[in-house]
């Protein structure tokens, strides 16, 4: 249902997550961008990108983890416990169906900043928020 990005590709169990991401994801000169959300508790992340977004949990690293990586679909994200960036970063995801994802994510409890809207740009596009107030923005292309 969602598209962008790549999906993260399993490797040996030698590797850290990041160098076997790496090493899976760079086929040219740049791989896809994988953001970074910076957010106040790990676990409590992960349960809104699973439970409520649907979202799968890739692999966490740390002891105790203070990093993971959740993807649907070809989506990837990173979520980093009081670490890198600062909250309330945002990011684009283009997706099939924006209102089918909506009815969704209404059902079971999530965060959405701004319902599905038809904007200037031919998307359809709605804004979801994590606890920390970083946001994602789902759009799906306008019939001509």
């Amino acid at each position: 249902m969602l598209w962008i990005l790549t999906s993260v590709a399993c490797g040996t169990a030698e590797a850290p997550p990041l160098a076997r991401l790496a090493k899976a994801c760079l086929h040219g000169e740049m791989s896809c961008a994988r953001p970074i959300f910076n957010v106040g508790e790990l676990k409590t992340a992960q349960g809104y990108y699973t439970d409520v977004l649907g979202f799968s949990l890739d692999w966490e690293d740390g002891e105790p983890a203070d990093f993971a990586s959740v993807s649907r679909g070809d989506a990837t994200l990173f979520l980093c416990q009081g670490c890198q960036g600062t909250p309330g970063a945002w990011m684009m995801v283009f997706v099939s169906d924006v209102d089918a994802l909506h009815r969704e994510w209404v059902a079971k409890g999530a965060r959405i900043r701004m319902p599905p809207t038809d904007m200037r740009w031919q998307l359809r596009e709605m804004h979801v928020s994590d606890p920390w107030g970083n946001v994602i923005r789902f759009g799906s292309p306008l019939d001509d």
